[in-house]
C-alpha cells in the first residue's frame, strides 16, 4: 500500500495540476517503497527528481494562476520559492552527509511538505482554475 494516496478531495479542479500532484505523490511513494532496504541512494534520486519536477510543476501552476487572475498569485509564488529553497537545503544536507538525512526523515519532511501545500494552499485556487485546463501554460 502506498504511503500517500491520491484522493479526489485533493483535486484542485484542473486535470493537469492534479496529474502533477499525483506525480509528486508517486515520487514520495518511491522513497517509502525503498525504505524496506538500503534507501540511501534512493533519497538522493528522489530529492533530485522531486526538485526538478517541482520546479516544472510550480512554473506550470504559476502560469495557470496568472492566466486565471488568481488574486493570491503573489503570495502563492512566494510560497513556491520558499518550498524550493527548503528542498534544496535538504538536498544539500544530503550531499554533504548522506547518513545525516535518513530516508525516514526525508519521507516525513517531503510528505508533510507536499500535503500541507496541496491542502493548505492549492485548494484555495480551485474556484479560480476549475474548468480552465484549456489555458496554455507553455
Amino acid at each position: 500500500m502506498p504511503y500517500l494516496q491520491w484522493t479526489e478531495s485533493l483535486s484542485v479542479g484542473a486535470a493537469r495540476m492534479d496529474a502533477h500532484h499525483r506525480k509528486l505523490i508517486e515520487l514520495i511513494n518511491r522513497l517509502f517503497d525503498a525504505m524496506s532496504g538500503d534507501a540511501t541512494k534512493t533519497v538522493e534520486t528522489v530529492l533530485d527528481d522531486l526538485l526538478d519536477y517541482t520546479r516544472y510543476h510550480f512554473s506550470e501552476e504559476e502560469a495557470l494562476l496568472q492566466a486565471c487572475g488568481f488574486p493570491g498569485f503573489d503570495e502563492h509564488r512566494t510560497i513556491h520559492r520558499d518550498m524550493i529553497r527548503d528542498v534544496q537545503a535538504m538536498r544539500q544536507r544530503y550531499l554533504e552527509n548522506p547518513a545525516g538525512v535518513p530516508a525516514g526523515e526525508a519521507l516525513d519532511f517531503l510528505s508533510k511538505w507536499l500535503m500541507r501545500h496541496i491542502i493548505g494552499k492549492d485548494l484555495r485556487y480551485r474556484s479560480c482554475v476549475e474548468g480552465h485546463d484549456e489555458i496554455k501554460t507553455d
